[in-house]
């Protein structure tokens, strides 16, 4: 089965599956302990940071906008949280820390995403020409089915049909290579 996108997921969470939170949980809980580390440089404080960070998505999911960058977002959370912990305990975060930190954020954002499109292209190469063209201009182009309806010159239900073909095969490819 496909993989969801993060905001996928948070809709999911939005409309009442606890489940679709666990996923999002597991697919940031290591990345952002690594990130709140770098400030609180303590492993305990920073699983507690983490799972604070957390539990402020859940309390504010309804306000995510699922139209940006979920990531973006989430590792906002975290730092924010990190630095309340911080100014409860009146410990002083360097300029050089924070500047840093943002550097971290964008880094492990870049490298994250990296991963994922290389795993992604493989897959696109496998899918017949008429599938990649429509998905790709869904996905990382970001057009609408009308607008990919008339840069291909082609009806947008067979957009949607492609589209929806796409993913079928995308699934298979992933179900296939996870086996």
């Amino acid at each position: 089965m496909m993989e969801k996108r993060d905001e996928e997921y948070i809709r999911d969470v939005q409309d009442g599956d606890i489940l679709a939170f666990e996923n999002i949980v597991r697919r940031y809980q290591s990345r952002l302990f690594s990130f709140v580390m770098h400030l609180v440089r303590d492993p305990e404080v920073a699983q507690d940071v983490v799972q604070d960070s957390f539990v402020n998505l859940y309390k504010t999911v309804d306000r995510v906008d699922t139209k940006r960058k979920f990531s973006f977002y989430v590792f906002s959370i975290a730092k924010n949280t990190a630095f309340s912990y911080l100014r409860r305990q009146k410990k002083q975060v360097s300029l050089d820390d924070v500047a840093e930190l943002a550097v971290d954020e964008l880094l492990y954002e870049k490298l994250f995403d990296r991963d994922q499109a290389q795993a992604m292209e493989r897959r696109l190469a496998e899918l017949d020409e008429k599938y990649r063209r429509v998905i790709t201009l869904y996905y990382y182009k970001d057009l609408s089915y009308e607008e990919i309806s008339r840069k291909l010159r082609m009806p947008v239900n067979t957009v949607r049909t492609h589209l929806s073909r796409a993913k079928v095969f995308l699934r298979a490819l992933i179900s296939y290579e996870n086996s």
